[in-house]
């Protein structure tokens, strides 16, 4: 009888160490596989709208983000220059890879405005 209740005590931890190992492998491979997946490829293209310059964002060549006016301001009026729709996008990849919501604000517009219209290096003159 002792030696049955031995055996058994011994089978139940042969089972329990094959099922941590098994189970222990398990959650190595997932954390294996999700290391391992393709980082996406953020990219930008500009395109000459209507109303000005728009921008789309995209996610390994697919459209992400399409920006056609100025984003924080009110109406539909594009980007007057090519340059600054694309330092706005950009900058909306940058926030992107950095793991921060893809949004401007009416700062990043006055930075990035006021960057292309003293593009001579002439400081600016409404500070």
């Amino acid at each position: 009888m002792m030696k049955r209740l031995i055996m058994t005590k011994r089978r139940n931890i042969i089972v329990l160490s094959i099922a941590f190992i098994v189970s222990a492998g398990i959650w190595i491979n997932a954390l294996s596989r999700n290391n391992k997946k393709k980082k996406s490829h953020l990219s930008a293209k500009v395109f000459e709208a209507l109303n000005g310059w728009g921008y789309d964002i995209l996610v390994d060549d697919t459209v992400f983000i399409h920006q056609e006016s100025v984003p924080v301001l009110a109406g539909k009026k594009g980007f007057p220059k090519k340059q600054q729709a694309e330092q706005t996008a950009q900058l909306i990849i940058n926030k992107i890879e950095r793991g921060q919501p893809p949004t401007i604000t009416t700062f990043d517009l006055k930075q990035i405005f006021s960057f292309n219209n003293n593009q001579n290096g002439q400081p600016n003159k409404s500070k």
